[in-house]
C-alpha cells in the first residue's frame, strides 16, 4: 500500500493509525517490505518493525517528515504527530535494488543479525 515514509539512510519510518488494518497486521507480524522505487528503478527494503516511543527519535523523524513533505500550494508541512497515529521504524536488514527494469542486474545487501 502506498504511504509516506522517511528513510534516514539506515531505517525507514512511517505513520499509521492505531485502528487501521496495517497497524493490526504489524501487531501480529512485525515485519515489513518497503518498495521505495518505481517499476524500473527498484529499491526494496525489508526488516522487523517496531513502534517508535523515544521522544528524541520522534523529534528526528518529525524533522525528516517536515522537510520531505511540503504542500506545494500552501507550504504546509506534514507531521507525524497526528491524533491516533503511531510512528513505526523498519530496521532495514535486507535491501534489493535493480535498474532499468532488469532484475538480472539485481544487487542485494544484508545488514545486522
Amino acid at each position: 500500500m502506498p504511504l509516506w515514509f522517511w528513510w534516514d539512510g539506515q531505517d525507514v519510518y512511517f505513520i499509521a493509525g492505531r485502528t487501521i488494518q496495517k497497524a493490526r497486521n504489524l501487531a501480529s507480524q512485525p515485519f515489513a517490505v518497503v518498495h521505495a522505487g518505481d517499476g524500473d528503478d527498484v529499491v526494496i527494503l525489508q526488516g522487523p518493525v517496531e513502534i517508535v516511543r523515544e521522544p528524541a527519535q520522534l523529534d528526528l523523524v518529525e524533522g525528516g517528515y517536515r522537510a520531505r513533505y511540503v504542500d506545494p500550494g500552501s507550504g504546509a508541512r506534514a507531521s507525524i504527530h497526528n491524533e491516533g497515529d503511531d510512528c513505526y521504524r523498519v530496521h532495514v536488514r535486507h535491501v534489493m535494488a535493480w535498474a532499468y527494469g532488469t532484475i538480472g542486474n539485481r544487487t542485494d545487501w544484508r545488514f545486522g543479525p
